[in-house]
């Protein structure tokens, strides 16, 4: 994509929910400073790092002096959903530069992600008829990094996969409000209000293993009247999100050895 910049929203909600979501309050309390890195610090790092990125919005977090960040940037509230802060930050960086076309979306919980990481996927956006890059990263990638990370795949006909956590839209899709690919996103967790979207034929398909990658993403695409691309990344780190505390202990552990 040939853009001078690149424009990053970097999602932050539920980070609270990760320190107070076990049982072990006190003890996780009291690593909230590491949560705190290896939740937002460390991938506000790998992006500054990052030579193509021009600016950072981070969504979900109060102003905080203390992360580092020496890319010009902004911090919005939680909107309350996922959704809804794609929707505001898409509108705050249209406003900010209406000259890109495309914003890249980070989770924040992605602490082993690198610039070299972000860099090689900036360079897979390059075509700027695409309404959304979907990254994912094969189940054999996973297991081989990080072993027992009880990722959630889906097994298609020619590789299984999970989801990745950088991916890149296209701002005025974004800010489409006849969009559906929105409720793809929202529906991610209920199976029979996805088919309702993209049609129960498709959803058979794609969990009974009957289409491959290509198949499905040109489908689904399709059917959300969307021009979208699936990328299979080689980088493990991209999908290993660690909502989750024994998550972020394989990274934690994986990082120091």
């Amino acid at each position: 994509m040939a853009n001078p910049c690149t424009l990053v929203q970097v999602e932050a909600r539920g980070i609270q929910e990760f320190i107070f979501g076990s049982n072990n309050l006190q003890q996780n309390a009291g690593a909230s400073e590491l949560v705190k890195q290896a939740t937002t610090q460390w991938v506000l790092d790998a992006l500054c790092g990052a030579a193509s990125i021009d600016f950072i919005v981070v969504v979900g977090l109060q102003p905080d002096e203390s992360f580092r960040i020496t890319r010009p940037h902004a911090f919005l509230p939680d909107a309350g959903s996922l959704l809804a802060n794609i929707h505001q930050a898409a509108q705050f960086l249209e406003e900010l530069h209406p000259d890109q076309s495309h914003m890249v979306s980070l989770s924040a919980d992605i602490p082993a992600v690198t610039s070299e990481m972000i860099e090689e996927c900036i360079r897979r956006y390059d075509s700027p008829d695409i309404d959304i890059y979907y990254s994912v990263v094969s189940k054999q990638t996973m297991e081989e990094r990080y072993p027992g990370s009880k990722r959630t795949y889906v097994n298609l006909k020619d590789v299984q996969v999970c989801g990745g956590d950088v991916n890149c839209f296209k701002k005025k899709s974004a800010l489409n409000p006849a969009s559906t690919w929105g409720d793809l996103i929202l529906t991610r967790k209920n199976p029979i209000k996805q088919a309702a979207i993209i049609g129960f034929g498709t959803l058979f398909r794609l969990y009974t293993g009957q289409l491959t990658l290509q198949q499905a993403a040109d489908r689904v695409c399709r059917k959300l009247g969307v021009k979208g691309k699936a990328l299979v990344l080689p980088y493990a780190e991209i999908g290993m999100d660690v909502d989750k505390p024994f998550q972020l202990k394989i990274v934690e552990k994986d990082l120091l050895r």
